[in-house]
């Protein structure tokens, strides 16, 4: 967000000092300023807010009040903010409003000013706004983008005249529809918050306002609407409908109820600044569920604890008073009072970081922990090891297919493609795919049977769960695995010391089964050592890109005398020196007595593969040639 310089100034006492120093200050103590922009009003910082901090300070008070922390200045509070009798008139008839879910909209406070002159805003208004982007609309429209983006407030001004009856915060109806400011026509469905009347949907809550209540030119009257809407809610709405606003970000990071009363008052406040002639309804509140002061315990020795320091109550005193942060210590244990605004501090670990970093990180002394060397064991990984040690033993190579897919309970709200729209509920269909894929290659591997498993995380409406998946394929019609693989799951039985062995089969050709591994675990006891799995100390593999071009396969048979060695035969392949070929692959071997003649028939593939092209047979025939030659001047007979 990009924060003025001398509108951070109207809350702070002290002059602000150079704009390197405060961009340095802010980098070490706060946040990131991403750039510092020279405008003829002034500097503008534009400064990354995190969403742990968008609570507070997505708005210029509250960065102020975070350079007084930062520097050690004295905070000044805006008294618009505050509440004023001084133009209220209870002849103003005050708005009705009303809230449908509590939950949904935590807090609905309105007010109708009477008086109002619609016009261009004055030039103080219009530089504020402008030096951070913002275009000037009118005066009322001005107001309360000055206060959204002063307080961290959205707010949002109807023409009293577009209002029929109750002002509610509800879901929207089957059928309604919404054309926003922007001219966007919206289908809602009962998904979304709406702020409604009687009669009409007026805006999307939290997100957008509608076009048929905005403020016009001879606009007299105007209700205000300040609101807080839950945050989960706002996010989603905002996902759907593909809109991202200002005031989005805002909600959807979660304000505090505290800001819907101080964001009325500070935009009625600056309304009768601006037409003194202006008077104000009666307030109306609706507010469901009333926040208490939230307080948390933490002491000097739970702050240096976690920050591994040795600050003194001084320090740490010095620090709660910068933050503006109320105290009461008794017996060594502070008492702490966070502002209300402040939503994401919530245990001590907070208070803690918070007292680091306004002290300074840079002073910390960075000091090793000391640690087991042998580290503590974690059961799932424990047990997965052990089975992976069992598998990569009897010859399985570990996969990890998607995620996501199109078979699932599970949707996700914006799929990646269309066959990646929902988390999967089960590793059987991604087990499925990489055999298909593996067999295909299986010459290029130079495997014969595909003998894969998977560990991973499946989905349901209600849980995830870890699953353990077994596959097996060699591409024949009649190949029965069944014994093998029930040989591999007694010794997990036996290994495991598990009574029992439940799984599901997927598929019996190929033959792939799933286990629910959480349950399979749940019984067997926590252990107490780590064990380094023996596959740890396999070889090491050295690994190539794969080529994007498709392999071709050649074989050849031949018979050569009985004292004719395989490596003798590989030798001479490799003598041919062509770099295209990928895998020279012995598969058949047999001797035979041939017109009283011992001899061996020996029967290999060569795999040929470009990393530039795709072969044809014309060009692999071609060098098959050469090979044929060297074989044949060896005095090899080919079959």
């Amino acid at each position: 967000m990009k924060f003025s310089k001398a509108w951070l100034q109207d809350y702070i006492v002290e002059t602000l000092p150079e704009d390197g120093v405060i961009s340095e200050t802010i980098n070490k103590k706060s946040f990131e300023v991403e750039e510092i922009i020279t405008t003829e009003v002034g500097t503008v910082f534009d400064i990354k807010v995190l969403p742990n901090r968008a609570h507070d300070a997505l708005g210029h008070i509250g960065m102020a009040r975070e350079l007084c922390a930062d520097f050690g200045f004295t905070f000044k509070e805006d008294e618009r903010i505050k509440k004023s009798e001084a133009f209220l008139d209870s002849s103003i008839q005050s708005p009705l409003i009303s809230i449908e879910n509590g939950e949904k909209c935590t807090r609905f406070m309105g007010v109708c000013l009477d008086n109002v002159k619609v016009e261009e805003s004055p030039k103080w208004l219009k530089e504020r706004l402008e030096s951070i982007g913002q275009r000037s609309i009118n005066n009322i429209v001005d107001i309360t983008n000055y206060v959204q983006f002063s307080l961290n407030k959205p707010m949002h001004a109807y023409d009293t005249r577009s209002i029929k009856g109750t002002l509610s915060a509800r879901v929207a109806r089957a059928g309604e529809t919404l054309v926003t400011l922007d001219e966007k026509s919206l289908k809602l469905d009962e998904a979304a918050l709406v702020i409604a009347d009687d009669e009409k949907v007026l805006g999307l809550a939290g997100i957008k306002g509608g076009k048929f209540s905005g403020i016009q030119s001879d606009t007299t009257s105007v209700i205000l609407e300040s609101a807080n809407f839950e945050p989960t809610l706002i996010r989603k709405t905002s996902q759907k409908y593909d809109l991202r606003t200002d005031a989005s970000k805002r909600f959807e990071n979660g304000i505090a109820n505290s800001l819907i009363e101080e964001g009325l008052y500070m935009t009625a406040n600056l309304i009768k600044e601006i037409c003194v002639d202006a008077k104000a309804s009666l307030v109306t509140d609706i507010y469901p569920k009333v926040d208490e002061m939230f307080s948390l315990s933490v002491s000097l020795e739970d702050i240096n604890a976690i920050l591994g320091t040795k600050y003194t109550n001084d320090e740490v005193e010095e620090t709660f008073k910068k933050l503006l942060f109320k105290y009461v210590m008794e017996n060594d244990v502070y008492t702490v009072e966070v502002p209300s605004e402040r939503l994401d501090i919530r245990i001590k670990e907070d208070v803690a970081e918070e007292v680091g970093r306004i002290i300074g990180y840079d002073k910390l002394v960075p000091v090793l922990p000391v640690l087991n060397r042998e580290g503590l064991p974690h059961k799932r990984m424990f047990y997965e090891n052990k089975i992976r040690e069992i598998l990569v033993r009897n010859g399985f190579s570990e996969v990890m297919t998607y995620t996501f897919g199109d078979i699932g309970e599970v949707e996700l709200i914006k799929g990646l493609a269309d066959d990646k729209e929902k988390l999967r509920n089960s590793l059987g269909h991604g087990m499925l795919n990489s055999l298909s894929l593996n067999i295909y290659n299986a010459p290029l591997i130079g495997e014969k049977v595909i003998k894969i498993f998977e560990i991973g995380n499946v989905f349901s409406k209600d849980k995830e769960t870890r699953h353990l998946a077994l596959a097996i394929d060699d591409g024949g019609k009649k190949s029965n695995f069944t014994d093998g693989v029930d040989m591999i799951l007694a010794e997990i039985k036996r290994t495991l010391e598990l009574t029992s062995l439940d799984y599901t089969t997927v598929s019996t050709k190929p033959y792939v089964i799933e286990i629910d591994f959480d349950t399979m675990i749940e019984l067997l006891p926590d252990p107490i050592n780590y064990e380094a799995p023996s596959f740890t100390s396999l070889p090491v593999v050295s690994y190539k890109p794969v080529s994007a071009y498709p392999f071709i396969a050649r074989d050849i048979a031949m018979w050569v005398p009985a004292i004719t060695t395989w490596e003798s035969i590989n030798t001479l392949c490799l003598e041919v020196r062509n770099t295209l070929v990928t895998r020279v692959d012995l598969f058949d071997t047999f001797p035979k007595e041939i017109e009283g003649v011992r001899k061996t028939s020996f029967a290999f593939r060569l795999v040929f593969q470009s990393y530039e092209k795709t072969l044809t047979d014309e060009e692999v025939n071609e060098m098959m040639e050469a090979y044929y030659k060297v074989f044949k001047d060896k005095g090899y007979e080919i079959r």
